[in-house]
């Protein structure tokens, strides 16, 4: 068998997340999973030092498989030496500054300063403030940053938190919160102490991502153990092999409806 990604049906219970979830996604995602009947992508994990397994990517699937009553999943197992951790920023849309930054004064365990540092929201009007927390954790105070602004107005996510870069790929913006760089340390700790980051602010790149094993639920749902399961699923990849099914790409790929 040619070289493949290392994927393992394990208990979903076993999966530590590190970050939140939109229960709205959840919902949505649960529904659309169950309609289709497979597994459509396995999500990344790593083992952290504790043997605990982190999950890297894939926190919306995760919860969604557990709200259909699936006991288990397949995962893609990877090194963190071998993944690369880079930082989503929001751009938050559709509002007046005034607004946002009303919003985000009124969460009690946040206070804004003109220090410098991240977390930090940048106004269209200016306006810059550092973000700090009150009496909470470092990660709790970037998800209350968050939640001061999720489904009150529009959301969306770059990679270069610059102002010109922002203004000309959102013409409509209003702030960027841009967050402090992540490190892969600080994504276990989340994981395995249970204080979460915000969702949507880590980004993950992992060679040799694993894509489109469309697995029926039938075999995860099923009362066979771990192991069992893990046989079938062996089974179902060798048999794709002989049959050219498999393929690995070395270009970069775009996609343009994901």
């Amino acid at each position: 068998m040619p070289h493949m990604p290392k994927l393992r049906v394990v208990p979903l219970e076993s999966i530590r997340r590190h970050e939140e979830v939109d229960p709205f996604r959840v919902d949505r995602l649960s529904g659309r999973i169950a309609d289709e009947g497979i597994q459509v992508n396995p999500m990344v994990c790593c083992e952290a030092p504790s043997g605990e397994l982190v999950l890297l990517d894939g926190a919306t699937r995760t919860e969604s498989l557990k709200r259909i009553g699936l006991p288990h999943a397949v995962v893609q197992l990877v090194e963190p030496g071998a993944v690369t951790l880079e930082t989503w920023h929001h751009v938050v849309r559709g509002c007046e500054p005034a607004e946002l930054m009303s919003a985000v004064a009124a969460r009690s365990e946040l206070i804004l300063s003109d220090a410098p540092g991240t977390p930090r929201l940048h106004l269209k009007d200016g306006q810059s403030n550092l973000v700090e927390g009150l009496g909470v954790s470092d990660n709790a105070a970037l998800s209350a940053l968050v939640n001061g602004y999720v489904g009150r107005w529009d959301v969306s996510r770059a990679i270069d938190p610059g102002l010109d870069s922002v203004a000309w790929g959102f013409p409509d913006w209003t702030a960027i919160a841009e967050f402090p760089t992540l490190t892969i340390e600080d994504v276990m700790e989340a994981a395995v102490s249970n204080d979460l980051l915000p969702a949507g602010i880590t980004r993950f790149l992992v060679p040799d991502r694993a894509l489109r094993l469309n697995v029926e639920l039938e075999l995860l749902s099923s009362d066979a153990g771990t192991d069992q399961k893990q046989d079938r699923l062996d089974a179902v990849i060798e048999e794709r092999v002989r049959e050219g099914r498999v393929r690995r790409y070395e270009e970069t790929v775009v996609i343009l409806d994901d």
